[in-house]
Parts: structure tokens; C-alpha cells; sequence
């Protein structure tokens, strides 16, 4: 009855929809600039392509760096709610993603081999047959919005606007996915999300549907209704100082291309006016993206994020943009021009310092995180900081690996997996999600120094007799030289306090009484004093690749990827408020840790 149901929905769709049969008869794409850039979206034919169709023949997958190969039904179709190896619902949302169908028309196009045209047939064929559009919202692996949105625009619209594309698809699949476009696009007007990046991905799809059939009777609202709401949301995503409400860096690459393919696709559609309401707040955005850069050409790992060419994606957004200070900084100083002011900036609504020597390849970089947690994808990462220098990365955030609820996912957004300061076991109480206002920190950039400080409380415990406490972070860098990171604790009763430093995976690591270093021949080093040694002392340990009581010492570069890194953990007992310095300096190629530890007489005396 259901698949009776969408039968008969699909003969409404092409009754109400004017040119439907038309279509069906493989007859010329209504807006051609649209079809262009459609079919010039599909991937290039390299060894990459070629292993996704090969492998896509067999029903195999590799999906967020999981592989597997989906099971079939007694009637040889896939199983398209499979959740993978894992049993991920994440898997099972990209299956129905379907990137690789455009990999099996390249394929195809290229060698003229029947087999990818086969099974790029039978497979739309299959997942058409499986998967009517539901009645209802749906957060179903096939009809979840997002999968939807992403669906019609970077699987279906490139084949379907290639210009073999009538020669690769047979006319039943041709014709049974125009009316499915259809149900996608009504899916995205009624059973959208609510804000983020989902939201505005979804906006995009359904823009780009009625952009590509304009004579379809209900374009023209789903066009209308989808500038609307993607309007709304740069306002509401985007903060003043350019950054995405999420605060993590890979959704912000994520939103932001969106909203940049959208205002694309108005300005190829001849909607000029309209794009450019989109400019002011994505050329802010991408301003912040672009100044957040480290010199190895990544930003930030917080929140939930991955390691990321962002770099080259700076660069292409600098020519659009005309921006040749974002080329610069996205070529360590090789290209463009060099951004006023100073190097270090502070961002005041996503609370986040970024400090930096200057814009060479071999600069010092940072970043103090001291703001909102974030709207979504979010750590307990208040008051974390990280360093790297002269190309390499010291102490980091260990990443996101992947959304699955357990120990692991605990570790990954938690405290333990930031370089954060831990009382009684527990980190700071979590900041409100967003901000209406700037952060309250403090903050001081001139051309000798840098200082950040900011407040969080933690919670007690009633019960074991511990009180709430309130932490304070305070960085104090001067360029070239050193940082100088003062926690004040203040607090009653006694209390177990735990300090973490997370090191990059590259990182050797070694321990000389209070001081911690790397140690990696022929490279710039990094040395971690601690300068106050409290009543108690320091119990030190280096953990790597412990899952066992406890999950430490790990990173996680990309999704679904964790490596062994060292966590050094400083661990004591306080009685009353206390107060702890970290020295921390990094010792250029050739010179060791030891000879090379700064003079911190001036930033001694500030700290006190």
C-alpha cells in the first residue's frame, strides 16, 4: 500500500508539474547556467574516482574512513537504512548521500564500460523503488532533510545536467527521478531544520532545485521561501566579529560554503541583487576563517572539528573576494599582501584569542579559547589553549573522532581531552551556548605582548565536603620568545587539582624533574616548566594510548580516526586558593629546550 501510495503521488506530481513529461523525454535543461555549473561540480576522473566506482559495483563503501559493503535484500537491492561495520546512523545518512553515484557516471563516461552504467542504473533504480517519500517528517537515513538536500545537489542534479547524461541514464530511472526532485524539494520547504548548517544546506537544495526547473509552478515560492530563511539564518549564524554561532571550524567551513554555493547559484541564475545581500556577512566570515589560520594551513581543531586543508580554501575565497591579505595569510607571506594591525587579534564574540608572531611560515601561533560553548558540536573546551610554531603543532585539541554516545565520545568532547585545568575530577561549569554581546574577558594586544584572561566556575560536591571554586586562566605571551600561563584557583577546603597538556601525536616526549619537552631531532622543540611547585607537589604522568581504567592520550585527526598521543598530567592537593605558572617556549631547530628557556622576569612580575 505505501509503495501504491508513492506511485500515485508521483502521477500527481507530474500532472501538477508543467513540462514534467517533457522532461521525462530527456528534452533540453531549463536554465542552462545552472545545468553547467551542476555538471561541472561532478569529480574529476582520477585513481580515487575510479577506486569509489569500483568498489561501488561490489556495494562497497568507504564512509567517513569506514568501509563496508552494504547488505541486499532477497531481491539483490541494497539495504539502505545499513548502519555499517559500526552500527553508525552516520553511515547509513551518507549511503543515502549518494556521492557515489556521480563517481559511477564519471566512470562510465570515461572507460565507456557498461558495467558502471549498470550499476548506476540499478542502483538509483533500487533506492527509488525502496524509498517513497514518507508522509510525515522523517529523521530516517534516507528522507532525514540533510540527506535530502545533499542528495539532490551533489549526486542527482550533476548526472542529470551532464551532457551525457541522456545516454547514461535509462529512461525509467530518468523519468522517476524528476517527480522524486519534486517530493525532495517539498521535503525541504516542509521538513526542514530549524538553524545551523543543517538548515542552511537545506535551504540551498531546495534554491537549487527550483533554480534548475524555474518552470515548475511552485519554483518561484520555493525559491522565495528558501532566501527567506537562509537570510534569517546569516544573521542569526553568524556573529559580528565573523564567526559561525557553532564555534567550531569545521562547521564553519560547512555553513559557510553553503551559504556561498547559494549566492552562487543566484548570481549564475541572474539574481545579482539578491546574492549580494548574502556578501557583507560572508565576506566577514570568511574573514574570520581566513585570520584564524595557523601557518601549517589549518585552523582550529575546537569543538567538534577535523583537520582540514583550510588553506587552499582561503586562497580560492581570496580571488572570489578580491582579498589579498587572506592570501597572504593562507601562503605563509609567499603571496598577496599583509593584513594591518598586528598579528594577534582577539575575537570578542566567539571569545577567542589567536596569537601569532607574524605571518611566516615559521611563526608562533595560538588560540585561548574563552567564549560561548557553541550552538551545536560542542566541548568542554572553556579556558583551553594551544601552541605550535616553526610549522609544527605542540600542544593541541584532540579532535572530535565521532558522534557515537559512549566512553569514547565522553573523552573526545570532555575536559580530560582539553588542555584544561580539572578540580575534584571535573572540569569548569559550561558556558551559556551563544552570546548576544562580547565575551567578558580580558584582553590586551600591543607590539610587545599579548594578555587574555578569563573566569569559570566549577561546580562542588556537597557531599564529599568540596565547595564551588572558580578558575581563572590568564596567558601572557610575548612574540618569539614565550607564554607565560598563570591559573588561579580560588576555593575552600581541600581539593584534588588536576592540570592536562595534550602534545601532537609527532611530539617525543620527555620529562626532566618539573619540566616536560619535546624532543625531535633536527626540529623546533617545545619545553613546559612548571614554575610554581605547590606544598604538595607535583605527581607527574605521561599517558599515551590508555583505554584502560580510564580513556587518555589520544587524538583524533579526522572522523572516525584516533591515534596514541601523550597527555602529561600534573596532578596535587590544594587546601586553600592557589596559584600555578607554566612556562612555555618553543626552541628553534637546532637549539636545545634547555639552552634556549627565556628570561621571564617581566612576565613574573605581571602575573603576580
Amino acid at each position: 500500500m505505501r509503495r501504491l501510495w508513492a506511485s500515485f503521488r508521483i502521477l500527481l506530481v507530474l500532472a501538477v508539474w508543467p513540462g514534467a513529461v517533457g522532461y521525462a523525454q530527456h528534452s533540453a535543461a531549463p536554465n542552462p547556467p545552472v545545468q553547467t555549473w551542476f555538471a561541472s561540480t561532478l569529480p574529476a576522473w582520477n585513481a580515487d574516482t575510479h577506486r569509489e566506482a569500483d568498489d561501488a559495483l561490489a556495494g562497497t563503501f568507504t564512509l567517513q574512513g569506514v568501509k563496508g559493503t552494504v547488505p541486499r535484500h532477497a531481491d539483490g537491492g541494497f539495504d539502505w537504512n545499513w548502519r555499517g561495520p559500526n552500527d553508525d546512523p552516520e553511515f547509513a545518512w551518507f549511503l543515502n548521500r549518494q556521492h557515489h553515484i556521480p563517481a559511477l557516471y564519471v566512470a562510465w563516461r570515461e572507460t565507456k564500460e557498461a558495467q558502471y552504467r549498470t550499476a548506476l542504473n540499478d542502483q538509483l533504480r533500487d533506492w527509488l523503488k525502496q524509498n517513497p517519500r514518507p508522509a510525515h517528517y522523517s529523521f530516517s537515513s534516507s528522507w532525514r532533510a540533510l540527506e535530502v538536500a545533499r542528495r539532490a545537489v551533489e549526486a542527482w542534479l550533476p548526472i542529470l545536467f551532464a551532457p551525457e547524461s541522456s545516454a547514461a541514464l535509462d529512461k525509467d530511472v530518468h523519468d522517476a527521478m524528476l517527480p522524486s526532485l519534486v517530493e525532495h524539494a517539498i521535503a525541504l520547504r516542509d521538513d526542514h531544520s530549524f538553524s545551523g548548517n543543517h538548515l542552511i544546506t537545506e535551504m540551498t537544495g531546495l534554491a537549487a532545485i527550483a533554480l534548475a526547473f524555474p518552470n515548475n509552478k511552485d519554483a518561484s515560492a520555493w525559491l522565495d521561501f528558501a532566501l527567506v530563511q537562509s537570510q534569517a539564518e546569516l544573521k542569526r549564524e553568524i556573529y559580528p566579529d565573523g564567526a559561525e554561532t557553532e564555534l567550531s571550524n569545521l562547521y564553519q567551513q560547512v555553513a559557510l560554503l553553503e551559504f556561498q554555493k547559494f549566492a552562487d547559484l543566484l548570481n549564475i541564475s541572474g539574481r545579482a541583487p539578491d546574492a549580494a545581500k548574502f556578501k557583507p556577512a560572508l565576506e566577514n566570515a570568511w574573514n574570520y576563517y581566513a585570520h584564524t589560520l595557523d601557518p601549517t594551513g589549518h585552523g582550529p581543531l575546537n569543538n567538534d572539528s577535523s583537520i582540514e586543508d583550510d588553506a587552499e580554501l582561503v586562497q580560492k575565497m581570496a580571488a572570489i573576494y578580491q582579498r589579498p591579505d587572506w592570501l597572504y595569510i593562507a601562503t605563509p607571506g609567499k603571496s598577496g599582501t599583509a593584513p594591518g594591525g598586528l598579528p594577534s587579534e582577539y575575537f570578542p564574540y566567539a571569545g577567542l584569542a589567536v596569537m601569532r608572531s607574524g605571518w611566516g611560515a615559521n611563526a608562533q601561533w595560538a588560540y585561548f579559547s574563552m567564549g560561548p560553548r557553541g550552538t551545536d558540536h560542542q566541548h568542554a573546551d572553556r579556558l583551553h589553549l594551544s601552541i605550535g610554531g616553526y610549522g609544527r603543532e605542540f600542544l593541541v585539541d584532540n579532535g572530535r573522532y565521532n558522534y557515537q554516545p559512549g566512553p569514547w565520545r565522553d573523552y573526545f568532547t570532555g575536559p580530560r581531552g582539553h588542555n584544561v585545568l580539572l578540580l575534584d575530577g571535573r572540569g569548569t561549569i559550561p558556558p551559556p551556548d551563544s552570546v548576544s554581546a562580547p565575551a567578558e574577558v580580558r584582553h590586551e594586544i600591543t607590539k610587545d605582548s599579548d594578555i587574555f584572561s578569563a573566569t569559570a566556575p566549577v561546580a562542588g560536591n556537597v557531599l564529599n565536603g568540596q565547595g564551588p571554586a572558580y578558575h581563572t586562566r590568564t596567558v601572557y605571551y610575548s612574540p618569539n620568545q614565550y607564554w607565560l600561563v598563570v591559573d588561579r584557583v580560588l576555593c575552600a577546603g581541600p581539593h584534588q587539582l588536576e592540570t592536562l597538556w595534550h602534545f601532537h601525536p609527532d611530539c617525543i616526549v620527555k620529562r626532566d624533574g618539573n619540566l616536560i619537552y619535546t624532543d625531535n631531532p633536527g626540529q623546533a622543540n617545545l619545553g613546559l616548566l612548571a614554575v610554581t611547585v605547590p606544598s604538595a607537589g607535583w605527581d607527574i604522568d605521561l599517558i599515551k594510548g590508555r583505554a584502560d581504567p580510564d580513556i587518555q592520550g589520544w587524538y583524533s585527526p579526522s572522523f572516525n580516526v584516533r591515534v596514541p598521543a601523550t597527555c602529561v598530567s600534573y596532578s596535587t592537593k590544594i587546601q586553600s586558593p592557589s596559584t600555578m605558572t607554566w612556562l612555555i617556549w618553543i626552541a628553534p631547530p637546532g637549539q636545545s629546550v634547555a639552552s634556549s628557556q627565556p628570561d621571564v622576569a617581566k612576565g613574573t612580575r605581571w602575573a603576580r
